[in-house]
């Protein structure tokens, strides 16, 4: 079985292959070996494990089928330059009693000796990968310092030297002044698709293969709003060189627009940024956290005559059925984060989060629990004649000072109050203080659900309010619930909880 591997193909002519695959032919041939297959794979042995490399585990497949027993390859290396995936590589050979040859010497992973030279020749790889990463920082530094292009892909406007591609660039230079005159990302996205413009993103083909993506990736070439951003954001526009992120200086390639109006877009932009959805940093405070009571759908933010509302967006995105409810926004954030409040009074907790535990609590509790024991003993004692009830007292006094004092301080540490003592205006401060993403994820921490009820049909008769705190239905978790209030319910009598 023949075994070969290229970190990458740039040409897609596999000519690298080949030739490793002619010199282990070659060798195969003088040992009079019969090659029952060919098997290549086209990844980087320092991006990704042994067994993640689809052509390895066929290997592995024919070698446990007992198709094979012997695997040439042009150098150890090309299998692996991980010392554990070497250890793997050494328990198949033992197990299923095959051998290793290379085009560049023979390797008997049967043999102690044989398995000591495999693991020299493993660590100089080893050491081979963490000198070309290196190598290959220092000359990205030296590229950025010269102002050169150190891109992958050929970006959208240029050529990979640097040079302007004339129709990309009038294209986005274009497009910064539509956007900053009014015009949607997505339109400009649907005028770059439409004049068959494609992005650098690699397809299926070309792509360089690593080891396995959580999701599937499988660009398609076409533009969205989002890879219009990107592209309008990007400092080479303005022949800026950058390095991780950052903007390093001047660089040697051609500008398509002046730093004038790339910072005007840059600022505009950034100030329309929507925050990642999946930290949970949203536009609106309740947006996606609260459901539709029809469909169990998520509320999302949206605009309706100049007012900023919540509204239902349905089960999902094929779905027509949607609007079936809507509420201020003002107003149902109101009303939720009053409720909120007002839990935390019923429940004696004085702050959103633990305050800093500066004491040693187990130690507290540890004493508490000793303290409440010797007080029993003493009581005990008095039972039993063995002290009179002076002494008990005495006994007792400094003890119940102690623990008095103990039990405050669990309470502060652990952020509880006194119902008494509660603040309202306090705490709202400081939940208005959080920035959103802490805000949201409070409010996912107390609620179990949010759930907003159509208003009906019709206008609300003379003196009533137009939208009403019965509208919005909440219940909180058990982490917020009190013994005595294990459920807050507004308006309609309690439905089952969204799947």
């Amino acid at each position: 079985m023949l075994y070969v591997r290229m970190s990458m193909d740039r040409t897609g002519e596999g000519a690298g292959l080949k030739r490793q695959e002619q010199a282990c032919r070659a060798l195969a041939l003088a040992q009079g070996w019969e090659v029952v297959g060919v098997v290549d794979d086209t990844i980087s042995a320092a991006d990704s494990r042994l067994a993640d490399r689809s052509g390895w585990r066929q290997v592995v497949q024919l070698v446990e089928c007992g198709q094979a027993d012997l695997i040439v390859a042009w150098h150890l290396d090309r299998v692996t330059r991980s010392i554990k995936d070497l250890e793997f590589l050494i328990d198949l050979a033992v197990e299923r009693d095959i051998g290793l040859a290379t085009a560049t010497g023979d390797i008997d992973l049967t043999t102690d000796v044989g398995r000591m030279v495999a693991r020299i020749l493993a660590a100089v790889a080893s050491a081979e990968t963490e000198r070309k990463a290196e190598r290959q920082i220092l000359a990205n530094d030296l590229r950025v310092a010269a102002g050169r292009p150190q891109w992958i892909r050929r970006p959208f406007g240029y050529e990979m030297d640097g040079s302007l591609r004339e129709e990309e660039a009038a294209a986005i230079f274009k497009a910064y002044h539509d956007v900053l005159a009014g015009k949607a990302l997505s339109t400009v996205a649907r005028e770059w698709n439409d004049a068959g413009f494609r992005t650098s993103a690699p397809s299926a083909r070309t792509a360089r293969p690593r080891a396995p993506r959580k999701h599937h990736y499988a660009p398609s070439g076409r533009w969205n709003n989002v890879a219009v951003r990107l592209v309008l954001r990007a400092p080479r526009n303005i022949a800026k060189s950058t390095l991780y992120g950052e903007i390093m200086g001047d660089a040697a390639w051609a500008p398509i627009v002046d730093e004038r109006t790339w910072l005007a877009m840059d600022h505009l932009l950034a100030t329309r940024e929507r925050p990642d959805s999946r930290l949970g940093r949203l536009s609106k405070l309740l947006s996606r956290l609260a459901i539709c009571s029809v469909c169990d759908g998520p509320m999302g933010a949206s605009i309706r005559a100049d007012k900023p509302i919540y509204i239902c967006q349905g089960r999902n995105s094929e779905s027509a059925s949607r609007g079936h409810c809507q509420l201020p926004i003002d107003f149902a954030d109101g009303v939720v984060v009053t409720r909120l409040i007002e839990q935390m009074r019923n429940i004696g907790r004085s702050a959103f989060r633990p305050r800093p535990q500066s004491l040693d609590v187990d130690h507290l509790e540890a004493r508490s629990t000793e303290i409440d024991v010797i007080m029993a003993e003493l009581v005990e004692d008095r039972a039993a004649g063995l002290i009179d009830r002076k002494a008990l007292i005495k006994g007792t006094a400094t003890l119940r000072e102690e623990l008095a004092a103990i039990r405050a301080d669990l309470a502060a540490a652990r952020g509880d109050t006194p119902v008494g003592a509660f603040d309202a205006t306090a705490a709202l401060e400081e939940f208005d203080q959080l920035d959103l993403q802490k805000r949201r994820k409070i409010l996912r921490e107390a609620f179990a659900f949010i759930r907003v009820i159509p208003r009906g049909k019709g206008r609300p008769k003379a003196g009533q309010p137009t939208w009403r705190a019965d509208l919005i239905e909440t219940e909180f978790t058990p982490a917020w619930s009190s013994p005595q209030t294990t459920r807050t319910m507004a308006g309609r009598s309690a439905r089952r909880a969204p799947s």
